[in-house]
């Protein structure tokens, strides 16, 4: 990637994102669109129109996304130009209800911004006047003349701080350049034509704040004007993509979207322009892409019959006919191999630069097996499997631009999808990748991106910022890049993508603009406050009440060390625990809180960190769970699940001995459930152990068979003292259960050997339904005939059991799930979907909800630096 036109977009569209915080106007009919238009000289690079009301001021109040592109410095000064001139008393009886125009022009290195006000009535020179004695009060103001006309500036005395205006034929002309103002007065220089305006003025929308219109003829130029080198693998294939492109805006707090259309004209030897007359598709290639992918373009192609035409036109018009027909007339002894090739492929393809600057592409296959036919009698052994083409161009023959520098490549296949390198170790190296899913699709600013841009186009451009960064930088002129690598002023390390995507639409292309912004007001990018450890966290965050007046956050790190933090994020105490808390934490009505840990010990300790008298207090076995609190013969128990047993304490943290202890076949699992008066468990054994409120046997269920379990049983409340259990074995298969019979069972799936299982109400309903985590999926299955809900697919194995935060919105609960390998932090919600905000980074064990009485909904949760961050979640 020498070069691409997102670099353009990065900054001249940034240009004009920045600029709209500042100007805006009120709606006017499109006829007097027509005029402002109609002075701008035929090399403007870029016009937009923006309105001027208040509702727009409050759309664009926040959105730190255009400080970031044009810099912090200008945006002060153009606000400051903003609220003094353009909205100053004296003058918005004139521009009342017009739109205001911004234009780029380019001048020698820099590139001059020059807006366009149109005023409702005639400014008489009297009126002039006054505004001028108004203005002078705080600018300082010099006038000349120049071509007929008055040129008039405002400054603080510093020429960098100098705006130059005229007013001329009813439109008000400012620019920080006079050159380009003179270039507008200018009539010997050649304006927009008609139909240029005529396609702005239609494809202007006006329900949006913004429309931007970019004349094509002006590509080469931008580029130039961009880069140090005008030529790359991707930047090439626009050039010569005639006709004129307008986008309308579309409001985002951390992405900069525009949306439009873009006419093609006379664009025979130009690539882009042969996806104007296919249907969009859906795309699916980038889930096959490295994590270290810095661009990448992806094509479908729905019609390959009229691609095929219109591609070898394009060849024609590129004069390369006779290589492409020498390509084609090698594969004449290949049994008509070739004839058979396009039937095989899905004609969806792709090229990816990687970070250090090599290519390796994609073409996806509709018939593997036909595939491994023609393959035979196509491609050579280079072993591993790996091949490679015998003879050369036969991509390029196929698809055009994409393959161009790749003449005879090698190919490896994963699923049903081709791999392409110009080398085989490049190659290798990808098949190791993706073994480990060291995918780009597991990263967290692409899954942002996932949902923020469709999948349906025919052709996708996406930069990745920070593994493109470099290049980027040092394909810009040395000006350019002194901004673009200034951290204090602008913020382009902040932009996580910029992508453009387009759709064939009957001739034309339907054209999208996005670039994702890490915006300090999205989930997970500014922090309320951090609390500081020494090292990770091995327990979640825990919300208890501390007083009548405020909660609190207990949390423990490695060392065994318990904090308690105000939900302000300061320190309330710490004290050291021995051992490692196991299971959950709880919090009792007179507000102490109990666990237990792995060193044997049963805590109980109250909101200041002092242990209550008795405790801690030795238990005879490890625990397996967190206690139940319990009311056994009109006495409240702490009852302590152990690997084979349960051990019984009173809350003075006395062992209770008249509890008794049956014997039991095999681990229990989880917590202990009430049911009614009584208790329930089970065990690895595959059997479920009803207890009297005494402890004794009262029933033991043991399903046929040889099975077994690995995860908690649920619990049906069926009301009048009547339950039924939720069970899933070693073999996938789910089980409701009641006291003297299955009821149901079902085998739902086969899974990896290593998963999670657990019942949880998540769908407004009395009974659970069960959640499964094997390798990376998690699926939901409803409760009655035990259907699936949903299914979610990560990109690498999940290592963690999910976790479940109370609703607030409803009665049930919603999924928490951490990838550890990817340091993603995921919130699914009734229907499987991902809550909004999510996925965030962050590292296993975390919290979600509110952290004080009445406070809004927070994230708590830790990252690599060992802190507790608490982000508001702004919904």
């Amino acid at each position: 990637m020498r070069n691409t036109i997102i670099v353009t977009v990065l900054l001249f569209i940034g240009v004009i994102a920045a600029s709209i915080y500042y100007f805006r106007d009120i709606n006017k009919e499109q006829h007097n669109t027509l005029k402002p238009l109609k002075y701008l000289p035929e090399n403007t690079f870029l016009i937009a129109s923006i309105k001027n009301d208040e509702v727009t001021d409050n759309i664009f109040k926040d959105f730190d996304l255009f400080d970031a592109l044009i810099g912090k410095k200008e945006i002060e000064l153009i606000k400051k130009y903003k609220n003094q001139i353009l909205r100053h008393e004296a003058l918005y009886e004139f521009i009342e209800n017009q739109d205001v125009f911004i234009s780029f022009h380019q001048e020698a290195d820099s590139l001059n911004t020059l807006f366009i006000i149109p005023t409702s009535t005639n400014i008489e020179e009297s009126d002039f006047t006054s505004l001028l004695n108004e203005y002078s009060k705080t600018y300082k103001i010099a006038s000349t003349d120049t071509l007929g006309n008055k040129i008039t500036s405002f400054s603080f005395g510093n020429p960098d701080t100098t705006l130059y205006t005229t007013y001329y034929e009813h439109l008000i002309f400012a620019s920080y350049s006079k050159s380009t103002l003179l270039s507008i007065l200018d009539k010997s220089k050649p304006k927009l034509s008609e139909n240029q305006i005529d396609y702005f003025i239609k494809n202007n929308s006006r329900n949006t704040p913004l429309s931007v219109y970019f004349p094509h003829q002006q590509y080469p130029n931008v580029i130039k004007h961009f880069q140090q080198r005008q030529k790359g693998i991707f930047a090439d294939q626009f050039a010569g993509l005639e006709g004129q492109s307008a986008w309308n805006i579309n409001f985002k707090q951390d992405a900069l979207m525009l949306t439009g259309e873009s006419e093609v004209d006379k664009s025979r030897g130009n690539y882009i322009a042969l996806f104007r007359n296919q249907s969009k598709k859906t795309q699916r290639l980038y889930n096959y892409f490295p994590a270290n992918t810095a661009v990448f373009m992806e094509y479908s192609i729905s019609n390959y019959p009229k691609f095929s035409t219109d591609l070898h036109e394009y060849f024609e018009a590129r004069e390369e006919t006779k290589k492409i027909q020498t390509a084609l007339e090698s594969l004449q002894d290949s049994s008509s191999s070739l004839s058979k090739l396009p039937s095989v492929l899905q004609h969806d393809f792709a090229l990816v630069e990687q970070t250090n600057q090599t290519h390796i592409a994609f073409i996806a296959v509709s018939d593997t097996a036909a595939w491994i036919e023609v393959a035979n009698r196509l491609l050579e052994d280079s072993n591993d499997n790996i091949y490679r083409f015998r003879n050369a161009n036969i991509p390029y023959a196929l698809y055009g631009e994409a393959f161009k520098n790749m003449s005879r490549p090698y190919v490896a296949r994963v699923d049903d999808v081709l791999v392409l390198s110009n080398s085989s170790n490049e190659l290798r190296q990808y098949l190791n990748d993706f073994r480990r899913k060291d995918l780009l699709t597991g990263t967290l600013g692409f899954k942002n991106f996932e949902k923020l841009q469709g999948n349906e186009a025919n052709v996708t451009l996406f930069v990745h910022n920070k593994n493109a960064f470099s290049k980027i930088l040092y394909s810009l002129p040395r000006h350019y890049q002194a901004n673009f690598r200034d951290k204090e002023n602008y913020g382009f390390q902040d932009f996580y993508s910029w992508s453009l995507q387009l759709s064939g639409n009957a001739g034309s292309l339907s054209s999208q603009i996005y670039a994702l912004y890490k915006s300090k007001n999205a989930l997970g990018s500014t922090a309320e406050w951090t609390y500081q450890l020494n090292d990770k966290a091995i327990t979640a965050p825990y919300v208890f009440e501390q007083s009548d007046t405020s909660q609190m956050i207990l949390i423990q790190e490695l060392d065994h060390t318990l904090h308690a933090i105000h939900p302000s994020g300061n320190k309330l105490w710490s004290a050291v625990i021995s051992g490692r808390i196991v299971g959950e934490m709880q919090q009792l009505t007179d507000r102490s809180i109990i666990f237990v840990t792995d060193k044997n010990r049963l805590y109980r300790i109250d909101t200041f960190g002092k242990t209550l008298k008795g405790f801690s207090t030795g238990i005879a076995e490890e625990p397996i769970a967190a206690p139940l609190v319990a009311k056994v013969q009109n006495k409240y128990v702490l009852l302590v699940p152990t690997r084979n047993r349960i051990l019984a304490y009173s809350q003075e943290g006395n062992r209770v001995d008249d509890w008794n202890n049956p014997d039991i076949q095999g681990n229990i699992l989880g917590s202990i459930h009430n049911v009614g008066s009584d208790f329930v468990i089970a065990t690895s054994y595959g059997r479920i152990y009803l207890l009297n409120n005494n402890g004794s046997l009262k029933k033991e269920i043991d399903l046929p068979g040889d099975i077994e379990f690995k995860t908690p049983i649920g619990v049906i409340d069926l009301g009048n003292n009547s339950f039924e259990f939720l069970a899933y074995d070693n073999k996938s298969i789910l089980y409701r259960i009641g006291l003297d019979k299955i009821q149901s069972e079902v085998k739902i799936e086969r899974h990896e050997e290593k998963y999670y299982g657990a019942f949880a109400n998540i769908n407004s309903s009395s009974v659970p339904e069960f959640i499964l985590i094997s390798d990376n999926k998690i699926s939901g299955y409803e409760h009655s005939s035990f259907k699936p809900l949903f299914e979610y697919h990560f990109t690498k194995s999940i290592d963690d059991k999910p976790q479940f935060f109370k609703n607030a919105k409803s009665n049930d609960h919603l999924i928490g799930v951490a990838s550890k390998a990817t340091n993603l932090l995921y919130l699914f919600g009734d229907n499987g979907t991902i809550v909004e905000g999510f996925p965030v980074e962050g590292q296993p064990l975390f919290y979600y909800g509110k952290i004080n009485y009445n406070s809004e909904t927070y994230l708590l949760c830790m990252r690599r630096d060992k802190k507790l961050y608490a982000f508001k979640h702004q919904k």
